[in-house]
Order: structure tokens, then C-alpha cells, then sequence
């Protein structure tokens, strides 16, 4: 959920992955998400495994996913009937889904339309997932403090879609 709160964008991912806690709680080295949803980044055999580091950048990443499959399979709140795009992400493994990912990432948004109730949120998607590829580059990371990886990521495209908004 996102909203804007006197100018500035307030937003709130939730994972109920973890809503019901362990007796000794989670160990930090587990990966828990909702696969079509992950960062690209947390998809790849190192990270499954445990051994990648879980920045705010993924998070960032996770939200614009959700994003996605927002603008692309649900029209006014409702889930389309038929012919919902990205479904195979729902049946395929991490490593699967994060080849589809990195090939929607390549060629597929632009093969992808969204829902008529989302077309205006579109460009902020197109713009989000450039900037997602530009530091997570097939075979490099930059890696990002929270702060600019928020401005990067989210608040940047946010504010620039906006402004695009506002001068049409």
C-alpha cells in the first residue's frame, strides 16, 4: 500500500510469510516470499541457499513486482476472468521465475499490456523496472544504501510520474 501524506510517499509492503513466528522465531538466513513477487536478485541458487545479503533495494524490487501483477491482471480491483498474464510465475520454481522475470525484464514489458483501469500507472512500472535493471545487471550488483536505493528506485520514478501527470 502506498499513499501520499503532505507530499511525501508513505508505502507498506507486508509478507505473511512470517506472520505466525517460530517458537525461536526465524533464523535471518531463510528465504521467505511469495516466488513471482521476490527480488531477481533473491531468486538465484546463492540466495535460496541463504548466502546473499537481503538489502532494502529487494524489498523496493518486491513492491514494483507486486506492481506488475497488479497493473497487468486485475481491472478496477477485480481479478480478470481470463487470459491473466504472468500465471505460469505462480507454478514455476524460484530459479524458473526468475528466468521469466529477467526475460520480462529483456523483452516482455513491452509485449505485456495493462489492464484499461491501470494504463496511467504503466509508465511508472516501465520506469521502475529500467531502473531495477540498471543495478542488478545480469552479471553484476551495485549495491545501494536504503536511502538512495528508496529515492532510486521508488521515490524518483514516483515523483517523475507525477510531474508527467501534472503537465498533461
Amino acid at each position: 500500500m502506498v499513499y501520499r501524506l503532505r507530499g511525501q510517499f508513505i508505502g507498506v509492503l507486508n509478507d505473511y510469510d512470517l506472520s505466525s513466528l517460530k517458537r525461536d522465531g526465524p533464523s535471518g538466513l531463510e528465504r521467505t516470499g511469495t516466488v513471482p513477487f521476490m527480488a531477481i536478485g533473491l531468486l538465484s541458487p546463492v540466495a535460496i541457499a541463504g548466502n546473499a545479503e537481503h538489502v532494502y533495494a529487494h524489498d523496493a524490487e518486491s513492491f514494483i513486482w507486486v506492481l506488475i501483477w497488479v497493473c497487468l491482471r486485475y481491472e478496477n480491483g477485480k481479478l480478470l476472468s481470463k487470459n491473466r498474464p504472468l500465471e505460469e510465475w505462480l507454478k514455476c520454481d524460484a530459479i524458473q521465475c526468475r528466468k521469466e522475470k529477467n526475460n520480462f525484464v529483456a523483452v516482455g514489458l513491452h509485449d505485456h499490456h495493462p489492464s484499461q483501469s491501470h494504463k496511467v500507472s504503466w509508465d511508472l512500472v516501465s520506469n521502475c523496472l529500467e531502473r531495477i535493471h540498471s543495478i542488478y545487471p545480469p552479471k553484476s550488483y551495485r549495491k545501494l544504501e536504503d536511502q538512495p536505493a528508496f529515492e532510486f528506485l521508488l521515490e524518483g520514478p514516483m515523483l517523475e510520474h507525477d510531474a508527467s501527470l501534472a503537465a498533461t
